[in-house]
């Protein structure tokens, strides 16, 4: 009997698969034989293994073409999913505002550069033409408001270095002052611009009522930033000596209406 174990184990698998067995059915009762089939271990295994892909492709099948896959983390469908509609939505709405503010800012900057472009470009197609083209007598005629109709004081007590002078592309006056002298807002406003570039440094520009635009550039130091409300008098900046086109510690004041430079020294007074 031994022998005949050892030699069934020392059989190939091949073989051992190909042997046939009889599965019988019976009535627990009476013993009679309900049914019966053939089997083999190859049998087995092809059914076990049929039963197993088709129960994959099924269970594919459902995850695939039926909302079930939505329940599995990490693969429903994340465009659909309302949260993240509502963030495509929010950097929608971000990218237009930063687009915004771009023109915003490129007109803005347009008004910081040295020759004194007015805004101009996309900020508005309509825009006057650059100041430097416009004659003594049209800058000269823009100045409409006169002096009881908006109350402006000197943002800096000083002596005037350089004059306003279009013809120069000087579109302001430049105002000596002791080291660290505190620059004021020359009226109420809000901060337009708080910031440096290379030409002008640290540079302040104040939004006022009438279409009043003020400039502080060369700064030292910048005291508010952009979004401030400052009251009239109010300290915005340190005088100094920031940016190429400063060759000493000063203010240069800026004073702009509708978009065209006016003679700071005919609406107050420095000295």
């Amino acid at each position: 009997m031994a022998s005949i174990k050892a030699s069934e184990r020392k059989r190939p698998l091949k073989e051992r698969l190909q042997d046939r067995y009889r599965m019988v059915i019976l009535n627990d009762d009476t013993f009679e034989e309900v049914s019966s089939y053939n089997l083999s271990l190859h049998n087995i295994y092809v059914l076990i293994s049929s039963f197993i892909v088709a129960l994959s492709l099924l269970i594919v099948s459902l995850i695939v073409f039926t909302p079930v896959k939505k329940l599995i983390p990490g693969y429903a469908d994340f465009e659909s999913n309302p949260k993240f509609i509502q963030l495509i939505q929010d950097f929608e709405a971000i990218q237009d505002s930063i687009e915004s503010q771009q023109v915003y800012i490129h007109g803005i900057r347009q008004l910081l550069t040295a020759d004194g472009s007015s805004l101009q470009g996309e900020l508005n197609p309509r825009a006057k033409p650059p100041v430097e083209e416009i004659e003594m007598n049209d800058i000269a005629s823009q100045k409409v408001v006169t002096t009881h109709e908006i109350s402006l004081i000197s943002p800096l007590q000083g002596i005037v270095s350089l004059a306003f002078n279009p013809k120069i592309n000087h579109f302001g006056i430049d105002v000596l002052a002791p080291k660290g002298s505190p620059i004021k807002s020359t009226t109420d406003g809000h901060v337009i611009v708080s910031g440096w570039n290379l030409e002008t440094g640290h540079t302040i520009g104040i939004q006022h009522e009438g279409n009043f635009i003020s400039f502080y550039k060369h700064n030292l130091k910048n005291l508010k930033k952009e979004g401030d409300f400052v009251k009239s008098g109010e300290a915005i900046a340190i005088i100094g000596n920031s940016g190429t086109l400063s060759d000493g510690p000063h203010l240069h004041f800026e004073l702009w209406y509708n978009g065209i430079p006016v003679n700071p020294e005919d609406y107050l007074n420095i000295k």
